[in-house]
């Protein structure tokens, strides 16, 4: 396996998309080969730490595809990943450091966009950009603008871009909004999701950069800070990095099954509270979080708080008609009253976080080139939703949004949270 560290930063500006534009980026633009019907995907996955882990060893042993390269700013987590492929499937892939050299490989048909959250805008709309289409993990974007600039680059391109709600590739998701769609819960009025308190916080304690760790990039775009393990393995506490812990984490993957439900997914507007009531994780990242947001003709709900149960389940999503309501979770939906005659239905247990199936639907699409099942303009349109709850509890009000123009209503205060400063090199 080789070993390369930082390429030569060579200063210049490479226009992306949508006003975003990121500087000392040699990547070219290139478009990559046609796969075709039975050949194997060829992939690199970028961002090798726990749930980049998940993937590369599900996508070890996938016949749809071959590993490549792993790339990962610490050198410790791509070697370790390296040779966990080879001990899968006998072949071990190039191990770099530095995501340009992914970008600037002919033989790279697609990359996995597996980092924290800060750097998944710009990998996305730069792999576009070097004709490589993208799996990109959820939440898909930091902002709003943000987002909005990698479905421009996925459509310029001629790119597929999957997002990483897998719940869309699971049978007991299809099968729930099957009932819910059939009409036998009565007109939906009502849904919402659920989970448990967010269990990041936000102090630290700064400290020597660990070998073999470019830290400045995995900053990225991000503010420079002093490195500490608080930052580095707990970003989703981190306003710099993440949106809210669990209201981003677990909230893009619930906020999607709703709007699959209702069929709806451009909310009016918007309010949310919350605290941290038995201790301070940080003003950004409460611990506790009730949010309404207002659909046409139907109100959503997220709570986010200890002992959070609904149908013996302690996450989840729920929809409220008429005539019953519907629980759902990845394990089994339950129909109450009993008296609509709905029965349970248990699904397959999880077998992988990374799910195999969302995968070959992204591989499937890559050879035929039509939209995945979690095509990239869903996957924003399910990542704004929560984004805009963060919003609404930032900001202390209701906030009324226009989901065309997608910016607030008569609220330039809120407006100016709806894109982020880049630090430089990287900007916007």
């Amino acid at each position: 396996m080789k070993s390369r560290g930082a390429v030569n930063r060579r200063k210049f500006m490479l226009t992306v998309v949508g006003g975003v534009a990121a500087a000392a980026l040699p990547v070219r633009k290139a478009r990559a080969a046609r796969v075709g019907a039975n050949d194997k995907v060829r992939l690199a996955v970028i961002g090798n730490g726990g749930m980049g882990s998940r993937h590369i060893e599900a996508l070890a042993v996938n016949d749809n595809c071959t590993l490549v390269a792993l790339c990962d700013v610490a050198m410790s987590r791509y070697v370790k990943a390296c040779g966990k492929v080879k001990e899968l499937n006998g072949k071990e892939p190039e191990g770099v450091q530095d995501f340009r050299h992914v970008l600037d490989r002919k033989d790279i048909d697609a990359i996995f966009v597996v980092t924290p959250d800060h750097w998944h805008p710009l990998l996305t709309i730069l792999g576009c950009q070097a004709g490589k289409d993208v799996y990109v993990e959820k939440p898909v974007c930091p902002t709003v603008a943000e987002g909005r600039a990698m479905v421009q680059a996925a459509r310029r391109y001629g790119r597929i871009v999957q997002a990483g709600t897998q719940q869309r590739s699971m049978p007991v998701f299809q099968k729930a909004i099957d009932v819910v769609r059939s009409g036998r819960l009565g007109q939906i009025t009502m849904a919402g999701a659920w989970v448990g308190v967010n269990g990041w916080g936000v102090g630290e304690t700064p400290a020597p950069v660990p070998k073999g760790l470019d830290w400045d990039l995995w900053l990225g775009p991000a503010p420079w800070a002093p490195f500490s393990m608080d930052r580095y393995g707990g970003f989703m506490g981190w306003w710099d990095y993440a949106r809210g812990g669990q209201l981003t984490n677990w909230g893009v993957h619930l906020m999607d099954v709703v709007h699959w439900g209702i069929g709806q997914d451009r909310p009016l507007n918007v309010q949310a509270l919350g605290g941290s009531f038995r201790a301070a994780p940080g003003s950004d990242n409460y611990e506790c979080i009730e949010a309404i947001l207002e659909y046409k003709n139907c109100l959503v709900t997220w709570e986010q708080r200890h002992q959070n149960r609904h149908a013996g389940k302690d996450y989840g999503i729920t929809f409220h008609g008429t005539e019953g309501a519907l629980y759902v979770d990845r394990g089994a939906f339950v129909v109450e009253p009993a008296g609509a005659g709905i029965p349970e239905y248990i699904g397959e247990p999880e077998k992988s976080w990374a799910n195999p199936p969302h995968h070959n639907n992204f591989f499937e699409s890559v050879r035929t080139r039509k939209k995945p099942i979690a095509d990239i303009e869903q996957g924003f349109r399910s990542t704004t939703a929560v984004l805009l709850a963060g919003l609404a509890l930032k900001t202390g009000r209701k906030l009324y949004w226009d989901g065309d123009a997608e910016r607030f209503i008569n609220d330039e205060d809120a407006n100016r949270y709806l894109t982020r400063s880049y630090r430089a090199p990287w900007h916007l």
